[in-house]
Order: C-alpha cells, then structure tokens, then sequence
C-alpha cells in the first residue's frame, strides 16, 4: 500500500454502533480527501419498531441538516413493507396476500396495479395485471397458461407460459428443452397507435391490436442446457462449442444462404477458468495475464499475428482493495504536442470512501466541453493531436456528485460542469437547468424520474417508470419495454425538409433489426447480428438488406474489444485491421476517438461500459438510462436500497473499477455460472467429495481431515450447533485483529502483508454486513422486501470444528465464514445465490515457513495445530452451495473476484468471467 493511500486511510474505520437489541442504530464513517487534512465524520442513522424493523433511515447529509430521513416505512407483522416513502423514488404502497405474493401496488406517480392469480385450488399462477393511471384502467399484462394436452407435452410445454401480452406485444413459447431452455420462442409487436390493453378473452381482438410481423428465434442445446445453435428471426444461425468443462472453445457464424465463417478459432483457459489467450476469425491473438494472488486482470494484449503488430497493450495496476490507479496502453506510442509530452496512460485517486477524486490522461485537442454530443472522430487525413488532461470530482455527503473541474493546461480546454442537488432529496440536475435547489424537485415526477433532460429536451415517463419519450422540439425519439423491464423497440422521428425521418431498432435475441424511412419509403433496412459468446470481443455483422451506403462493405464483421468495465475501446474488420479506437472520461464521455471513416463510424453504437448510446446521448443499460456528462442516472433505482440509500449513484463513485450491468447495483470482475437441473446435480457431488486437509506431523504432509462441519447461522439450522450471528461477529472480530496484527510483522513478506490487508478489509465489510443482519433478523425477516418484483435474503455460513457441537460459550473457534445472498426476481422468475464475502480464519492463510516467522507473537498451538488447515475456503463454498440450493430454484451462481478469497471461490467453482 503506497504511503499516500496510507494517509488517506489513516484513522477512517468503519464503525457501527448498536443498541441493547444490537440493532445498528448508527454508521460512523470518515471521509478524507487529502493526505494532510481532518476526516469529516459521516453518520448516517437507523430507527427501528418495537418488533425490531427499520422504520427510518437518514445518510449524513440530511442527518447534519436535519432536514428529515431518506426512507420512511411502514411494515406488517411478517416484515413486509406496506409502506416507503423515500425522498428520491416518493411514495409506495404494496399490500401482499396470504402467501406473500403482491395483489395490489400504488406508486409515486398515483398508478394502481391490481394482480390476479389463479384460484386457491390451482397452482396459484399470476393471470394478468391491470393497471390504473387516474380514473382508466387497462388489463396491460395476460398469461396464458399451457394445459397438459399430448401436444402440449411434446413441446415440454405443460404448466408453463406459453403466451405473454405485455407492454410491447406478444411472446409465445413454442418449445421448450428437458432442461427448461427455450428451444423455440416467437414475438410480435404491437402496432405503433396501438398501446398495451387485453380486456376480454377473445384473443383474436388482441391480435389485431399487433403488427403482423411475426419474429421466431430457435434454440438448440446439449444435455446439459448449453446452448449449441440458435437461428434467429431472419435465419441466421450462431454455433457454438465447449469443451470437456463446460467452457466455450469456439464459435461460428453462418448468414442466410452462405457459407459458415468462424467466429472464434480457439479459446485457452487457466485451472481457474480465467481466459489466457483467445484467437479470432480476422486472426486477431489477445492474450490476458492475472495477479497470482487476488487473480485481477492486469493485462490485455491483443496482436495481429500477420505484421506482428500490437493492437492493444493494456496493463492494470490496482491498490490493495481492488481500486484502479493505473493503466497504461504499451500498444500505444508516446506523443509530443506543443512542448507537452503526452503517454497513453490514466491515473485515478481516491478518497477514503474510495470515491474517485481526480482522474488523468489524454483528449483530443479539439474536443472542448464535454456534453450530451459526439465528438467527431479523427480520420487518418486529419492532423491528429492529443493532449494531457486532468480531472477532479467533488461530493456531497450523501454520495452525489456536485462538481466536475476539467482543465487541459496545452489548449486552455479548462470548463467546470456543476451538477445542483436538491435540499430535501437526492435529485439532481446539470445547473444549466436550474441553480437553485429548491427547484430541482419541480424538474422530477413523485416517482424520481426526471422530466428535463436538457434545456429544450422534456422527457416522458410510462405508468411503470420507463423513459417512454425524449422531446426535443425539432424531433424525439420514444420507446417500448417488455414486461421484464427490456427495450424492444426504439423510434427515432426527425423533421427533414418536406418529410419526417424515421429511424428504428427492433430488439431481438442475437439480432437488431434497423430500420431508416423517409416518410413512406425505406431509404435503409440494416440486419445487425450480434453475438454474445464471442470471447472478449464481442462481434457484430452489418448486414444490408438494402440502403447500404458508399465507403462500407456488406456483411462487415465488427470485432469490439474492451476494457475493465466493459467499454469498447477497438474495433477490428474480418482482416484484422483498425475500424475505430476509442477512450472514456471517468463516468463516460469520449476523451478520444479515431476510425477509418466518418462512414464506418457513424455505425458504432455500443460505447461506454459495453452499452447502446443512444442519440440523445443517454445510455442504456437495462433497468434505467445514465446521462455520462452529469455522471448520474435519470431515475430512481427501482430496486431501492440495494445499493445505498442514494438512489441516483453511479456505481459507487467509482467509475474506473466498478460496472452496472443492469442499472441496479454495481458490479466488479462478476464471475457467473448458469445453473440447470444437471448442474445442481454437479454441485451437490462436488459438495460431497470435497474436504480439507490438515498439517499431519507424523507423516510431515497435509492428510484429509473430518474434524469441520459447515454450519449455517441463525435459528434455521438444523445442525444443533446454535451459532448466532452475535457469535459470528464476535469471531470475525477477533479475526480481524489478527490480521491486522499480522499485517504488521516485519519478519513477512510485502507480498504476504498485502494478502493479510485484503483479509482485514473483507473482516471489516462482513462485520458490517453481519452486524446489519441483526439489526434485521427476526423469524422470516430476512427476506422481507420492499419492491413487488425484487427481494433479496442473506444467509451466513461458518466452518466450524464438530467437537465444539455443544459448547455454547461463545468462545468456539471460527475457521471460516462466507455470505450468500439470494435475489429474486418475482416477474421474470429468476433467482440467482451470489456468494458476496468469503473469509478465512488469518491462521489458515500462513504457510508453515510463515508459521515458524510469527511464532513470537502468535501462539504456537493455534498457529501450528489447531489452524494448520488448508482448502477450508473451497469446502465451505461447496457446502455453503449445496445448502442454499435446497428448497429453493435457482437459474445462476454468480461471485465478484476482488479479492484473493472470492476469485479462489471462482476458481473452485469452474465459473466463466462475465466482466
């Protein structure tokens, strides 16, 4: 850890104070932003019942202004949130019946949602959903349940939705695999003055309300669920293979009525099921390289074999908690511009909330201010100059971002982009809206959803909370979603000179169909395949039915490799040579761009973090849209509080190591595993033969010991070992001690001392995680929830040694201890078990060399006997597993390698990196 970091660091723990029921009734923190100066001390508070639920919450902002808590609650007898009422999302009323499903939901925004289900003496399924805005009410969501004809039961159909009329249309599900794989699955759209509503039961009145165009996408897969061959809806087919673990080895592509090409010719895996080396079609070699220790990425390569020229060398340097402070793109020559040398390399600081604070690197010389437009791009006519540029990023204490200070010392380039956060809330906008904070909530619906984007542009929202329309006087662009939250469709309309310019993007599985109109006329009808198990680089083929323009081949292959977080940073074509380079801002924005041609660059699309920009400049991940020059989202989360009580916060405040998938919650080095009926089956024996060992000194070798027993936390366990949260923390407690005692022997390695900080840091983010557990836990508490369609439950496991079964003096030892947290999503049905923290009694991270170091401060039999163990991480992770995939359906596995126990939990697991 640099000395800098170490001042920056020093006295800022985290500390969580609790009452005589050991609810966390009040979080310490300590912000410092220069080496030299005092911490502000950030407290956010807790209020709870009597029955022990947390009825009020307030960060430390509007705590030191007293100006009134974030979220206000109101709960049933079983933990269940009748009621919220948040300063950023407003207003929420959920009533749950018997069996905990949602019946009826109101909004911010006043709109009613009404669920019907099934009668008790059938299974219960949701029927439709209606929705009230003001005094009209509309049946905007129908499922059609399959019955258990012969027909049916050949398509494996039986008991499941086969048709499904939401907010964009009609999917129906044709077929389906043993596995629960769609084998075959059709949508139609509604037609453009039609909107969602399926009163009656006359389906065929439905139909007429849809475009004719029919879209079919088929699948086929192997025994176990992996997907093999998938046509999509204008015939195009992906094939794809693996290898004996499941892994991808290949891909290959083959359009309508040509011959197959290949994708990807081979893929190289390590035993921890990390990438080491991939080659493309176009004959493009990219080549990873990992940390050892904590398996962080460190370095990409990409060459072309053919001229042996480095396309792209990027090298990561990260502090002792994951953060990037450094990357450098050796591929990448360094420059001189009036008297100013300029390297291809960023550097990123941090506060002690590890918030980023200043960001350096390189720019276009003539870019200017960044905002909502493109630059345009530097072609190889143009006398292309770059010049070093510096930002820095200021906050408030609720986590917003209130200030962006940008200065380029070479071009004068020096412009502040100030961002006005309201008094009362956490709604923002950029100050050429307003300055005033007391007017930013008149610039936002009751429900947080902001209504001006810029000065001239209004924004229209749906009944659901989803940007349905972006005005901007001259033109908009609007929008259709599917009733799991995913944009299907996308118009663009712009006034030409005697006509109106339409532009639209249908959204299919592996395939955007984009269309241009001049009026009544197709001018362009562009076919893009995109393909997602495309190794790192993800691909797209340009397919012209008609309109292709001059200065641009037919059925071009687009390979886009990326960086960290996902941004598209080169394109190659099918021979392996430069489309476009691209660089980000922190927080998006392009600090730098340059293509073949205008003509080529005109159709890139996916950008920043990996997504779709859209011509407004917005970006869309999923759940919700990112504006990148106010470094903020233009919604609420509509998962709550999954990510802080901040709403609107990017990824932290942390851009440059940190990711949303989704526009939920962030995500860094995500590993993930989809799991089927087969998989489960692998878990629970994997869980069965696996072991651990332990230093034998008769024999001088580590033998597999039967001495451990994974235990899970709480009154739940059926174990008979008790074991209290309360007795966990106590044991992470001490466990964090020793680390940090550890951490300071001069007779260990750097390397060594660098592995026990990471070990310290993780006691102290589970001692947290637990300690709001309690604060949380009563019988069923756990997974309370306060959104219809989302709930998360957390679970503690702890290894712990079998003879100490009936010792209840809190003194038991602690071997290990991992959090699991399983999110559901209720409307699309799918669950995945996250393993979050992994923890690893400090003993059993030393080696015996290490052991006979220590020996002076640590006691000899607990280092050398009781704790001479090794494997103790991957047999809890496996047990841990098992244990949550009881009783409950879950479709993926997922971790986040930050840290050296968690990627070991990935490598164990034969996860593949998903970011």
């Amino acid at each position: 850890m640099s000395s800098y970091r170490s001042e920056i660091d020093k006295k800022t723990p985290l500390i969580s104070v609790l009452d005589n029921r050991r609810l966390n009734v009040r979080t310490l923190e300590y912000l410092r932003t220069q080496a030299d100066e005092n911490s502000d001390e950030l407290i956010t508070l807790y209020e709870f019942n009597i029955q022990g639920f947390e009825v009020k919450s307030t960060d430390p902002r509007k705590n030191k202004n007293q100006s009134g808590p974030n979220f206000i609650r109101v709960f049933n007898l079983a933990g269940q949130v009748l009621r919220e009422e948040g300063v950023d999302a407003g207003r929420t009323i959920i009533l749950n019946d018997v069996e905990g499903r949602p019946v009826l939901t109101i909004n911010a925004t006043g709109v009613r949602q009404d669920y019907h289900y099934e009668d008790n003496i059938l299974p219960g399924r949701l029927l439709a959903i209606t929705e009230q805005v003001q005094a009209e009410e509309k049946m905007t969501e129908r499922l059609i349940w399959a019955g258990n004809t012969p027909q049916e039961k050949e398509y494996n159909l039986a008991g499941q939705c086969v048709r499904h009329y939401d907010t964009a249309g009609l999917t129906q599900l044709n077929s389906l695999s043993l596995a629960g794989v769609v084998l075959s699955q059709s949508q139609q759209l509604l037609v453009d003055d039609q909107n969602a509503d399926w009163t009656g039961e006359d389906q065929s009145l439905w139909q007429q309300k849809l475009s004719s165009d029919v879209y079919t996408t088929q699948n086929s897969t192997d025994a176990t669920g992996a997907l093999l061959i998938q046509t999509d809806a204008k015939g195009n087919i992906q094939r794809l293979a693996y290898d004996v673990a499941g892994q991808l080895k290949g891909c290959w592509l083959t359009l309508k009525g040509q011959a197959e090409q290949v994708i990807i010719k081979s893929l190289t895996y390590s035993a921890a099921g990390q990438k080491l080396r991939e080659e493309h079609g176009n004959g493009v070699i990219t080549e990873y390289s990992y940390e050892p220790e904590t398996q962080r990425l460190i370095g990409i390569t990409t060459r072309r074999p053919s001229d042996t020229k480095v396309l792209q060398d990027l090298r990561y340097q990260y502090d002792p908690v994951g953060n990037v402070i450094n990357i450098r793109n050796d591929a990448e020559a360094t420059r001189f511009w009036r008297n100013q040398k300029v390297v291809p390399e960023n550097s990123y600081t941090y506060d002690s909330l590890y918030q980023l604070i200043s960001a350096t690197g390189r720019e276009m010389a003539n870019i200017g201010q960044q905002n909502n437009q493109l630059p345009s791009p530097a072609l190889p006519s143009d006398n292309n100059t770059y010049t070093n540029y510096t930002r820095r990023y200021s906050y408030d204490h609720s986590g917003n971002l209130t200030q962006i200070r940008h200065s380029s010392s070479a071009t004068q380039n020096n412009y502040t982009t100030a961002i006005t956060i309201s008094n009362r809330s956490n709604r923002g906008v950029l100050s050429t809206l307003t300055t005033d904070p007391n007017q930013v909530d008149t610039l936002f619906d009751a429900g947080g959803h902001q209504t001006s984007l810029l000065p001239g542009q209004t924004l229209v929202w749906t009944s659901r909370g989803e940007l349905k329309q972006v005005n901007n006087g001259s033109g908009n662009e609007w929008y259709r979603y599917g009733s799991n939250g995913m944009r299907q469709l996308k118009v663009s309309e712009q006034p030409t000179q005697n006509t109106t310019q339409q532009q639209r993007v249908i959204y299919l599985p592996g395939l955007e169909l984009r269309t241009t109109q001049n009026s009544t006329t197709t001018t362009e009808e562009l076919h893009v395949i995109t393909l997602g198990e495309a190794g790192r680089a993800q691909v797209r083929v340009l397919h012209w039915e008609s309109g292709k323009p001059e200065g641009i081949n037919n059925n071009q292959l687009r390979y886009s490799y990326d960086n960290l977080i996902g941004s598209s940073q080169l394109e190659l074509d099918n021979q392996g040579q430069i489309i476009s380079e691209e660089e980000y801002y922190p927080f998006g924005g392009t600090a730098m761009w340059a293509a073949n041609s205008q003509t080529e660059a005109n159709y890139k699309t996916i950008r920043y973090s990996g997504k779709e920009r859209d011509t407004t400049g917005l970006y869309y991940y999923g759940y919700r849209y990112y504006q990148p020059w106010a470094g903020r989202w233009l919604s609420a989360d509509p998962a709550g509080t999954i990510d802080g009580l901040n709403l609107y916060r990017m990824v932290r405040n942390n851009p440059v190591s940190l990711q949303d998938e989704n526009g939920l919650a962030p995500e860094r080095g995500k590993y993930t595993k989809e799991v089927n009926f087969l998989d489960e089956l692998k878990f629970k024996l994997a869980a069965k033969n696996s072991h651990v060992v332990k230093w034998n000194e008769k024999e001088s070798s580590y033998t597999k010991n039967k001495s451990l027993k994974v235990v899970r936390v709480g009154d739940s366990d059926p174990s008979g070992y008790l074991l209290s949260h309360e007795e966990l923390l106590k044991g992470i407690e001490k466990s964090q001690i020793i680390y940090s005692r550890l951490e300071e022997n001069r007779s260990l390695s750097e390397k060594s001392k660098t592995n026990l900080s990471l070990g310290s840091e993780i006691s102290g983010y589970m001692a947290k995680t637990i300690k709001d557990t309690i604060s949380e836990y009563t019988e069923g508490h756990r997974y309370r929830s306060n959104h219809p369609d989302f709930y998360a439950a957390t679970d503690f496991f702890a290894l712990m040694d079998k003879s100490e079964k009936n010792d209840y003096s809190g003194e038991r030892k602690i071997y290990a201890a991992i959090e699991v947290k399983v999110y559901h999503d209720l409307k699309n049905k799918q669950s995945e078990l996250h393993v979050n923290y992994a923890l690893a009694h400090p003993y059993t991270q030393l080696s015996n060399e290490e052991r006979a170091l220590v020996q002076e401060t640590e006691p000899a039999i607990a280092i050398n006997r009781e704790y001479n163990f090794k494997g103790v991480g991957k047999f809890l992770a496996m047990k841990a597993i098992k244990k949550s995939l009881k009783g409950q359906k879950i479709n993926k596995i997922s971790t986040e390698a930050i840290n050296i126990r968690s990627a070991a939990i990935a490598k164990n697991l034969g996860m593949r990196r998903a970011s």
